[in-house]
């Protein structure tokens, strides 16, 4: 169990962003494709991947996207003599977002446990074989008087489904944004604060029947972002960042991550 709980904290690091963003639905026709690669340590522990997602507006309003997707290359505490671990595919993410008004949206994200759960030898899988459902709701919108400057916010619930014995406790997701696209918008600087808050406690059944809890409702998580993106043009958008976490449910680490997105 304790295996599953620390395979559960790895997952989480490399998710950090379940929905697409905050900000507006693009217009009915347009979608992003992306793809980058991340990179994640704490003390020993460390991993790294490729994430891939899309997007597109089918009908005005309405978003659907695929996110989480790609490959790992490893989730492993370091140690001598060991080979990697924690390698193979990621879980894939399904979103909707239905844009309310301009500044207010709903969300719902499906993520599926189709990614490789195998622990192997000293690794943290890509996958703990968990469906959930993340879905609230959106607010954004340009700050008056400052050119260039937006933010955008994030109010949702997480819920696991029960999986092998294991039932994962309901979480509250907070989260806001700052963009700022510069005069001639090259360069976006953005910063992003995230708030998690367990609700209840983590639950499994052991081999007897019994069934035991985490006591862990209570338990929170930050994570804090900078970041910057460069447009090569208006279809190629350069994307990097520096993660940080810290709290109960995820535990604490640094991330870096470095992508692109292709527009159309």
């Amino acid at each position: 169990m304790f295996k599953k709980i620390i395979a559960a904290a790895a997952i989480a690091a490399s998710a950090a962003f379940a929905t697409w963003d905050y900000f507006p639905v693009q217009e009915a026709g347009k979608g992003t494709l992306h793809g980058g690669l991340y990179y994640d340590w704490h003390h020993e522990w460390s991993q790294a991947g490729l994430n891939l997602g899309a997007r597109y507006t089918v009908i005005q309003n309405l978003e659907l996207s695929l996110q989480g997707w790609g490959y790992q290359f490893w989730s492993e505490v370091d140690c001598q003599g060991c080979t990697n671990g924690g390698d193979g595919l990621r879980d894939l993410t399904i979103g909707g977002r239905y844009q309310i008004t301009p500044m207010v949206s709903g969300f719902i994200d499906l993520r599926l446990p189709i990614g490789n759960d195998d622990d192997g030898v000293n690794g943290h899988p890509p996958s703990n074989s968990e469906v959930s459902i993340y879905l609230g709701g959106q607010f954004s919108m340009p700050i008056q008087g400052v050119q260039g400057l937006s933010f955008g916010t994030e109010a949702g619930l997480d819920w696991g489904f029960e999986h092998d014995n294991y039932e994962r406790g309901l979480e509250i997701h907070i989260a806001g944004e700052m963009d700022f696209a510069v005069p001639n918008q090259i360069f976006i600087p953005y910063l992003g604060l995230k708030f998690k808050l367990q609700l209840t406690e983590d639950t499994w059944e052991d081999d007897k029947g019994n069934e035991w809890g985490a006591d862990d409702s209570g338990d929170s998580q930050f994570n804090l972002w900078l970041g910057c993106k460069f447009a090569l043009n208006p279809q190629i958008l350069l994307d990097a960042r520096l993660i940080f976490r810290s709290g109960d449910m995820d535990g604490d680490a640094t991330g870096l991550y470095a992508g692109v997105d292709f527009n159309f």
